[in-house]
């Protein structure tokens, strides 16, 4: 029994610190890490009042603490991004794809769907198109992005299939659109979201609804 409860004395704290680093240094970190972050860091805290050393308390409640400071960075860098701004969903689209079509466009921008149901764009600042949040009416803005992705990437359909698959794990993903510098094609790739990761999970389609 003696050896058990050490044996649990060292791993439960371990194991607390490791769920930790995956919330803040995974690239793909999904909400089981934070749960588990969390569910080891209570059985610490509950071992350490109970029969534990007194250290152990203390290390799982900074794990506790450290694990809620990763989603209130995250919900205050949401809260103080960019305004949002309503756009007509066709009009958007072809001012992107008529962006993407000049000769002296873009080389490369992302664009991606946040947590909170908006498109958001990156790197077309230059061709007017500001670091907004851009609502494109009531409808899926997933299913609008992959619909935007599909007609501009040469393997549109390959990317989204991927980005599809990621989200069922809930894990999101930005779409790096690069332009060919040979052939002017279009390809996508898929790239790690900073901070907030989660997925838009009250989609009101029903094949991207978390």
């Amino acid at each position: 029994m003696g050896l058990l409860h050490t044996a649990c004395t060292v791993a439960v704290p371990l194991l607390a610190m490791w769920s930790v680093l995956r919330v803040w240094f995974r690239g793909d970190a999904v909400v089981a890490d934070s749960l588990a972050a969390y569910c080891w860091s209570a059985v610490g805290i509950a071992l350490g009042r109970t029969a534990g050393p007194w250290w152990l308390p203390t290390v799982c409640w900074t794990t506790a603490g450290a694990t809620l400071l990763s989603h209130l960075i995250s919900l205050l860098r949401l809260l103080f991004e960019k305004p949002l701004v309503r756009v007509d969903p066709a009009r958007f689209r072809e001012r992107l794809l008529e962006i993407c079509g000049t000769e002296t466009g873009p080389e490369a921008f992302l664009v991606g769907v946040g947590p909170d149901g908006t498109v958001v764009v990156r790197g077309l600042e230059a061709a007017g198109v500001p670091r907004h949040r851009h609502r494109p009416g009531p409808g899926c803005a997933t299913c609008y992005l992959e619909e935007f992705v599909r007609e501009l990437a040469v393997n549109g359909t390959d990317a989204v299939d991927r980005y599809r698959g990621l989200l069922k794990r809930r894990a999101n993903r930005l779409f790096l659109l690069r332009r060919g510098v040979i052939d002017n094609r279009w390809t996508a790739e898929l790239r790690q979201v900073p901070g907030f990761r989660t997925p838009f999970e009250y989609s009101p389609c029903a094949v991207h609804r978390l």
